[in-house]
């Protein structure tokens, strides 16, 4: 018999964040400030992360224990490259209820359609202004307000809860 996942308090615990990369195309100064996180920083190898099969084999194991929502994140995890291919294998779990995706919604428009068709529920957006000057200094490379909004009309418009 497979035990319940639980927390120290005994709740059972329903949601699962795995991390697919530390790799980030903005550097936040929240979170990866360029100071810190500049062009010489060494960045974990990619043998070094899990394989999709691992993190298959893993989420298959906690879905088993009761974890029913997994979230994808990074780093950005729209970077990794192959993610839809992770997504599609993680939507085929049996006892899954909902699969979502963490981004900072640069590249989603790229990628909207083909996550949305590989399995993925939703996608959760990190935008921390809307101003173009605040949010460009905000992520550090002077991203635009644009394209993040763009990924979000492009991931509703194909289904993608937002």
């Amino acid at each position: 018999m497979v035990r319940m996942l639980v927390d120290r308090h005994h709740r059972p615990l329903r949601d699962l964040r795995i991390s697919i990369t530390d790799r980030c195309n903005f550097r936040c100064r929240y979170c990866m400030p360029a100071e810190v996180f500049g062009p010489g920083y060494a960045f974990l190898p990619r043998e070094d992360l899990l394989t999709y099969e691992e993190i298959e084999r893993l989420a298959g194991m906690v879905v088993s224990m009761g974890v029913r929502k997994l979230r994808l994140t990074g780093g950005e995890p729209l970077i990794r490259r192959g993610v839809e291919d992770l997504v599609k294998m993680l939507a085929s779990l049996r006892g899954l209820d909902d699969l979502a995706l963490t981004t900072n919604g640069v590249l989603l428009a790229r990628h909207a359609e083909a996550l949305r068709l590989s399995g993925l529920h939703r996608v959760t957006v990190s935008l921390d202004a809307l101003d173009e000057e605040v949010f460009s200094r905000m992520n550090g490379v002077g991203a635009r307000v644009e394209r993040v909004l763009e990924g979000i009309a492009e991931a509703k418009s194909c289904g993608l809860g937002v």
